[in-house]
Formats: structure tokens, C-alpha cells, sequence
């Protein structure tokens, strides 16, 4: 910047020219004290790339070919977008045999993403005709249970004392241990600065699910059990036999809770 300096006296320019040429400066050298939000928007503008990141919300990774037949898109196509996304961070890849493989880059992408579906209308949802029932019913949200079922399952952990929510902060409750044994999950109890879960407001419900480590051992315990399935091309999740009486059992929770209109009340805080 010394070179472009010495051709300009600042002492002698009147203040609004100061910053006007204060501003130049910084253009001309790559300085700025703002976050670059253009390119989180300009990635998130397209509604193939939406749909493309909507999908990888499910938590797996997947192929070119898979996004671009789950955007309706072609191939070639799909590979811009996912450039674009990669470079503004929201995904990352990575080398399987022949196979490249898409993902979410991170739980923070996953999480940040969650956050702005609550900021977009959800009216469509419950026009008539709309095809929406099963994924807010149950659905992936990255590697935690969300939508009702996510909500629900939230509620009755907190009003089974296993665990326990103060100012928007969960701890392990009184039967976080019992609990744990008797499902049949390991996961660490965490620590004030790691507690064993996070509070997600669900963007559907407008109400908590939880996630981090003990939400994500929970879908990991429920899919590897078959009490969860997933859905070809789809986030939703499917509650088998076997899920409503593992859901019964351990969380007090019927088929009829689960289809209710309306979820139960959430926990007090």
C-alpha cells in the first residue's frame, strides 16, 4: 500500500474524500473488515443448489450423478453447483475407488443450515395436495431424528428426567445413565463446555429437537436396530414395527402421539 500512499497526501484531502479514498485503498488491496455474506447468498441463491444442499442434509454422502437426479438436473450441472457450494464451504468431497463423494462440510454447516430453513415460509406445507406429511412427520436432520418425531422424543427425555434443560442448556439428567444402559447407546456425558446435547429448533414444528452427541447415538441406535429406515430420495424417515414399540418402551410414545396434528407441549424452560 506504501506506493499508492505516496501519491496521495490524506492530511491534505477534506474528511469525506479521506474515506472515500480510505475505501479505494482497501478495494485495491484485498483489505476488508466485513464477512464475505455475498457468497454465502450467491451459493444459496439457486434453487438447484438448494435442492441439492436440502438433500445432503440427510446426513450421507452421495455421487454427482445422485444430486443431479435428486435436483432434476443433469450431471454437468450438478458439478457447477457443487463447485460453487464447495467453495463458499458448504460442502466438502472426498476420493472413494473411482467414486467421488458429496457432503455436508461440517455439523456447523449442517446446524447454520438448519437455522436459515426457519427463516423461509413453511405455508406451502400444509396446502392441500402437498406431499409433506412423512417428512414432518419423521426426517433426517444431518445425523440427528427431527421433524414430530424429533420434537416429541425431546419432550419425553426432558419429562423422564433424562435430561434437563436450564436457560437453553442441556445437562444429563438423574436417569441420563439408566437411560443410556437400558437402550443400549454409549455416549460421553459431556462437560459444561460439552454437554451431551444441543438444543435445534426444528424448522417445520417451530419447536426443539435436539442434537449433538447424544441425538445423533439415538438415530445411530435406531437405524442400526431397523426401528428407523430411510427413504430412497428422501429425508423422511419411516417408523417400522419394531420403531413404535421401541419408542413405546422407552419413551412413552404411541403411533397416535406421533400422528397428531399438533405435537405435545414442549418442555418449560
Amino acid at each position: 500500500m506504501s506506493g499508492f500512499q505516496s501519491r496521495i497526501s490524506f492530511r491534505s484531502l477534506p474528511k469525506r474524500s479521506f474515506w472515500l479514498h480510505l475505501g479505494i485503498v482497501f478495494r485495491l488491496t484485498g483489505m476488508t473488515i466485513e464477512p464475505r455474506l455475498d457468497i454465502i447468498g450467491a451459493a444459496l441463491a439457486d434453487p438447484s443448489r438448494s435442492r441439492i444442499l436440502c438433500e445432503l442434509m440427510d446426513g450421507r454422502a452421495f455421487t454427482n450423478k445422485e444430486l443431479a437426479c435428486a435436483a432434476n438436473i443433469s450431471p454437468q450441472t450438478a458439478s457447477a453447483h457443487l463447485k460453487q457450494l464447495e467453495q463458499a464451504g458448504f460442502t466438502a468431497s472426498l476420493r472413494s475407488g473411482r467414486h467421488v463423494y458429496h457432503r455436508i462440510a461440517s455439523a456447523e454447516v449442517a446446524a447454520t443450515l438448519e437455522v436459515l430453513a426457519q427463516l423461509s415460509p413453511t405455508d406451502h406445507l400444509s396446502r392441500p395436495g402437498q406431499i409433506s406429511t412423512d417428512t414432518r412427520q419423521a426426517r433426517s436432520c444431518y445425523n440427528h431424528i427431527a421433524g414430530r418425531l424429533g420434537v416429541l422424543m425431546t419432550d419425553r427425555l426432558v419429562a423422564l428426567n433424562v435430561l434437563m434443560v436450564r436457560y437453553d442448556v442441556i445437562s444429563a439428567g438423574p436417569r441420563f445413565h439408566v437411560f443410556l444402559d437400558d437402550i443400549g447407546i454409549e455416549v460421553p456425558i459431556g462437560s459444561v463446555e460439552k454437554p451431551p446435547a444441543k438444543l435445534c429448533l426444528d424448522w417445520t414444528e417451530r419447536q426443539h429437537h435436539i442434537s449433538g452427541p447424544l441425538a445423533t447415538a439415538i438415530m445411530q441406535r435406531f437405524l442400526e436396530a431397523r426401528w428407523l429406515e430411510r427413504r430412497s430420495g428422501s429425508r423422511a424417515l419411516t417408523v417400522t414395527t419394531g420403531g413404535f414399540e421401541a419408542l413405546e418402551r422407552w419413551f412413552g410414545l404411541t403411533q397416535q402421539d406421533i400422528g397428531l396434528a399438533h405435537p405435545v407441549r414442549q418442555f418449560d424452560r
